[in-house]
């Protein structure tokens, strides 16, 4: 049988298809988003025109020694390497493509290192700074899925498996060969770690909130205007924004999410296909897959997506205004869920 999130897939693609004429590749902050600070920008433009899954950019992560980002462009079968500046095209990739064999599954960074979890045969790799394979996680026996997010606090990667569930891998152990111990039995797509190392967030309709230490349920929070959630990412910031939930929509939307209340705002829209998220752990922002181009969303200084935990404290006028900000977008928010 099809997992619920691969069905899931197959029918976002066809409604991309379907909706072709109407596509925007424009990714664009709206007002709220304006308003709260955001900031959105192009990574990357891998696919120009493409508006459906799957020949889009996916996995997504940083080698930090090199301080290069590695791309997996699902319908080509390569891994292309960037430097980490916007404005990129495959034209600009640093040196030849390599084959990859890993299509629709995520990249993630832990320890500094890239990371990814291949949809194709269900094993987990290392790469190099230039996009080649460095080894086989072998001590990994658990068939790969979907979704990967690295631990910032510990350095795992914890990861979406088919069969086994939620499984929280550390990618040192057995001389580099990986252990991994299962968390719980959820299915789901994507997924990403709250920067304190004890929550991950698991992308399966509404965001499923975990504890990766017990595997014990902890919320869950409807991810807001337009369908289809894959990716996520969590906001470190020395001010209101701090635990925010960024959630990225097949619908071409990212949202924002309160998980103390439940409440969303819109702070981007008009994007195709949005999929995965990664976190940029060099400059605090957050990669975003479209089916055409990666984005970069960074949501303004001491405040990180994804990132380490922010410690310095806002000026007393700048806290003042975020908070009247996200009082009236909050209240803006409740009115449009009771419509």
């Amino acid at each position: 049988m099809l997992r619920t999130a691969t069905i899931r897939k197959l029918a976002f693609m066809a409604l991309g298809l379907l909706a072709s004429s109407q596509s925007n590749a424009n990714l664009t902050l709206t007002a709220d988003g304006v308003a709260l600070g955001f900031n959105l920008t192009q990574f990357a433009l891998t696919n120009p025109g493409n508006n459906g899954c799957c020949n889009g950019p996916f996995g997504v992560a940083i080698d930090v020694a090199s301080g290069h980002v590695l791309v997996n462009v699902g319908g080509t079968g390569l891994r292309y390497v960037f430097n980490d500046v916007d404005g990129q095209t495959l034209a600009t990739a640093i040196g030849a493509p390599v084959a990859s064999n890993t299509y629709v599954g995520a990249y993630a960074t832990a320890g500094g290192k890239a990371y990814g979890a291949s949809y194709n045969d269900g094993k987990f790799y290392q790469f190099n700074g230039d996009g080649t394979v460095n080894h086989q996680l072998t001590g990994v026996t658990a068939s790969a899925y979907l979704g990967m997010w690295g631990n910032p606090v510990n350095g795992h990667l914890i990861a979406t498996t088919t069969g086994s569930g939620l499984i929280d891998i550390d990618p040192l152990a057995n001389g580099g060969l990986g252990s991994f111990r299962i968390i719980n039995g959820a299915s789901g797509d994507g997924v990403s770690v709250s920067p304190d190392g004890k929550t991950v967030y698991l992308a399966e309709g509404n965001i499923l909130a975990y504890d990766i230490a017990t595997g014990a349920s902890t919320g869950s929070f409807a991810p807001g205007i337009g369908f289809g959630l894959d990716g996520t990412g969590v906001i470190t910031s020395a001010g209101l924004l701090n635990g925010r939930i960024v959630a990225a929509m097949n619908s071409g939307d990212v949202n924002l999410v309160n998980p103390l209340d439940g409440t969303f705002v819109q702070i981007a829209t008009g994007g195709t296909r949005l999929d995965y998220t990664s976190p940029d752990v060099l400059n605090g922002t957050l990669f975003i897959d479209g089916a055409d181009a990666v984005w970069r969303l960074s949501c303004g200084a001491d405040c990180s997506i994804g990132g380490p935990p922010v410690v310095s404290v806002p000026e007393p006028a700048e806290y003042a205004l975020m908070l009247g900000g996200l009082a009236a977008i909050g209240a803006l928010a409740r009115r449009r869920r009771l419509r």
